[in-house]
């Protein structure tokens, strides 16, 4: 069934190759603060898109609600859709030992690594994949920590009717000051239960969430520990890591939420057909509008792979350019 309340996407991004528009990715861009929308690209109708990964640093909240055991670092991984780094799945491992349990535990099935040094790993040493790798083993990690911490069993944690579900459910609410009958619950790629509100209040979270001294701790992870976020040439540990003040995290189907902590304002991307570099290219474009980055911090780290105007051939010919065509500014 249509839903008549549809948004209207906006032209975004454009990559022309001898004058001639061959690519044109449709978006939405949201500039707002607690107060609400400063700033709009396309008009979202308040249509509810699913959280997918934007909903991993408002579960782990949780974790600071409960007072866990767990270090900046793991907290990282319980937040991350990392790319299964020795790195990662080592924090993963961690967490898993501190509270007693063993990847077989995992309610997440194994799937190839993001990282093509751990791909590559794999095919040299004649392995499989496994759970650990799965780019969501932290958030799963954090679920049996929670029910350990609460005393709920673990069988079957990633149904919707599980108290752990329930529980972490009610938290991103009140997180994203939204009454549970407002979302849709749908179930995510890695099994977990995910919800769907407006852009809006997607934002709302992650604003309540990273401007409070509460959660403090899950802020300094982010900062501090960007590549256990994501990874290398991951669009959220760049931005994290070519500033001092910014907090991003990336969720599938093209989108990406950005926390000033100076300012206290939100920057929300979601890119229409779920492209990841323009996805990239659009929030990179957003941020230098909104000053948020400048172009030193752009050329001097490796955000600068994810920001490449050029259009070549394979013997570095330039043939066209990658353009924005909006500004978030008005």
């Amino acid at each position: 069934m249509m839903n008549n309340n549809e948004p209207l996407y906006a032209q975004l991004i454009k990559h022309y190759r001898n004058g001639l528009a061959e690519q044109v990715h449709f978006g939405l861009i949201i500039h707002m603060n607690k107060n609400g929308i400063i700033n709009k690209i396309g008009e979202d109708n308040n249509y509810k898109f699913y959280h997918r990964s934007c909903m991993k640093p408002l579960q782990a909240s949780i974790a600071i609600d409960l007072n866990l055991d767990l270090t900046q670092q793991e907290l990282a991984l319980c937040c991350a859709s990392h790319t299964g780094d020795e790195m990662h799945r080592k924090i993963v491992l961690s967490i898993l030992n501190k509270y007693n349990f063993i990847p077989d535990n995992l309610l997440c099935a194994p799937h190839s690594p993001l990282s093509k040094k751990e791909q590559e790993n794999l095919i040299k040493t004649n392995k499989n994949p496994d759970k650990i790798h799965n780019n969501c083993s932290g958030k799963h990690a954090l679920m049996l920590a929670v029910c350990k911490e609460k005393g709920f069993s673990v069988d079957e944690y990633n149904n919707l009717n599980h108290p752990l579900s329930q529980l972490i459910i009610d938290n991103v609410c009140r997180l994203c000051e939204t009454d549970k009958n407002n979302i849709v619950i749908s179930k995510d790629g890695c099994t977990l239960p995910v919800i769907a509100t407006s852009l809006e209040t997607l934002g709302r979270g992650f604003l309540n969430l990273f401007t409070n001294s509460k959660y403090k701790k899950i802020t300094q992870a982010f900062l501090r520990y960007p590549y256990l976020i994501g990874g290398n040439y991951r669009l959220d540990s760049e931005i994290i890591n070519a500033s001092n003040n910014l907090i991003a995290k990336v969720g599938a189907c093209g989108l990406c939420v950005v926390v000033n902590l100076d300012k206290e304002e939100c920057l929300i991307v979601k890119i229409a057909d779920s492209n990841m570099d323009a996805r990239a290219f659009a929030t990179i474009c957003s941020l230098l509008q909104l000053n948020w980055l400048d172009k030193n911090n752009i050329e001097s780290n490796q955000i600068s792979k994810l920001y490449n105007k050029k259009i070549q051939s394979q013997d570095n010919e330039v043939l066209g350019e990658v353009t924005s065509c909006f500004n978030i500014i008005r």
